[in-house]
């Protein structure tokens, strides 16, 4: 199903956001690519020992695994 696709690279924005947050005001962060049975991008951005750390990677520090992702919804022609 789709809604059980984009833990990774939800779970790579969050670890970023989580990073840039001072810890004072950080409550918590998750890692939803734990949750989902379907993996779409290779990352760094897993869960170790209960923690949480950003990629290090440009951009979100994700690579799609194209395969997962199936046909797209729709394509904009410009």
């Amino acid at each position: 199903m789709l809604r059980d696709r984009g833990g990774d690279i939800v779970t790579a924005a969050i670890a970023h956001l989580a990073h840039s947050t001072p810890p004072d005001m950080l409550l918590c962060s998750t890692d939803f690519n734990s949750y989902g049975p379907v993996s779409i991008a290779e990352t760094t951005a897993q869960r170790k020992n209960g923690y949480l750390a950003a990629p290090v990677e440009p951009g979100l520090g994700v690579k799609p695994i194209y395969e997962s992702l199936g046909e797209p919804v729709f394509d904009i022609k410009l």
